[in-house]
């Protein structure tokens, strides 16, 4: 007898809260604590139960995520910019009060799988907002006067509620959202639609996969983004620098530096031929390398306070074919800087696109 299979249910819609799963982070020290006994999360929640204890963390990380967005509307009073806009599937960013006004303005984007604002879930849960977030990084910034901007890259699809989702965070039936496919997608949507014609100088924060959006801006709106753009704080970043072009090569290790995880102290100049920039450690001396973006933050604000007291760099000399190679050295081949699973993102313009670009603005997203 044919038994026909039986398809695979899509996962129910889950819109509980942090505090309706009987959690929150303290005002006080930021940490995720019970809200009947005021302890830190147990991951021992079910003794001896591996597999009980990891299904229990699970339904925690979403749920804890999506508060931090929360905490950047009312304990930071950012408001949210719906992309594209709130008349069908979006996603939201999150501005500090007349942040694309202000003369200098910080865009920070997370890296890859977060919700908006997290650095990483893990970090997050366990030693809570100042160190899994962005919040500590925003409130600096808004203490020396800069207007904040943080950018939403992973939440590329809406559920059927019409609440945005990341790919990791949602089975189902979903709607794309548009100008928000990829994560590369959106921060060229948000540079061309909202940053690039209000901002006046912009610093970038980059973390992680973030860093290839960056090499997309440089390299598909090159004197438009150095004009406005006084530096990027890579961190951790996957970027590389090929295919690049003599203007960009010239202008990252001038305007941009990179945190990386390593064992050197805090500062100490570390090898990383492929990213185009000065490298220096982060200081992360924990096995957690998601860490880095909360341990090195100091030093980040250093230098984005130095990029916008110097302002943006729009005369860089050029560097000669025999510089270009020069930089390339120590890869075995081409293939080794390359992020595999973003070829759509190191595209060159072909003569019919480019001469399209210098007539409507394209910079290189759809």
């Amino acid at each position: 007898m044919f038994i026909r299979p039986k398809k695979p249910e899509a996962e129910p819609l889950n819109r509980q809260t942090l505090r309706d799963l009987g959690y929150a982070f303290d005002e006080a020290d930021g940490l995720m604590k019970s809200i009947a006994t005021g302890n830190r999360y147990d991951y021992e929640h079910f003794p001896g139960d591996k597999k009980k204890n990891q299904a229990y963390y699970q339904t925690l990380i979403n749920p804890a995520s999506r508060q931090v967005s929360e905490i950047l509307c009312t304990t930071y009073e950012m408001h949210t910019i719906a992309v594209p806009d709130a008349r069908q599937p979006h996603c939201n960013i999150y501005a500090t009060p007349r942040a694309l006004s202000k003369d200098k303005l910080v865009v920070i984007v997370n890296g890859h799988g977060n919700f908006a604002g997290v650095w990483a879930w893990n970090v997050l849960t366990k030693d809570g907002l100042k160190a899994g977030s962005v919040t500590e990084y925003v409130r600096n910034c808004v203490l020396r006067g800069y207007g904040v901007l943080v950018l939403n890259p992973n939440e590329n699809i809406c559920a059927p509620d019409g609440v945005s989702e990341t790919f990791n965070s949602y089975v189902g039936q979903i709607t794309n959202i548009t100008g928000s496919e990829t994560p590369n997608e959106h921060v060229g949507y948000v540079w061309s639609r909202i940053i690039r014609p209000a901002a006046k100088h912009v610093v970038f924060v980059a973390y992680n996969t973030a860093g290839i959006a960056m090499i997309d801006l440089l390299k598909y709106d090159y004197e438009r983004f150095t004009g406005k753009t006084a530096g990027i704080a890579f961190i951790d970043s996957a970027h590389s620098t090929f295919q690049l072009s003599s203007g960009p090569l010239a202008w990252l290790p001038r305007c941009s530096k990179q945190w990386v995880t390593a064992a050197e102290p805090q500062g100490c100049a570390v090898s990383n031929e492929l990213v185009g920039c000065p490298s220096v450690s982060a200081g992360n001396q924990s096995d957690c390398r998601e860490l880095t973006p909360w341990i090195c933050m100091n030093t980040v604000l250093d230098f984005i306070d130095q990029c916008f007291e110097r302002g943006p760099v729009v005369d860089v000399e050029e560097f000669g074919p025999e510089d270009i190679l020069d930089l390339a050295e120590g890869s075995d081949s081409e293939n080794e800087a390359l992020d595999m699973s973003n070829l759509e993102s190191i595209r060159v313009l072909n003569a019919g696109e480019a001469a399209a670009a210098a007539q409507d603005g394209y910079c290189g997203w759809d």
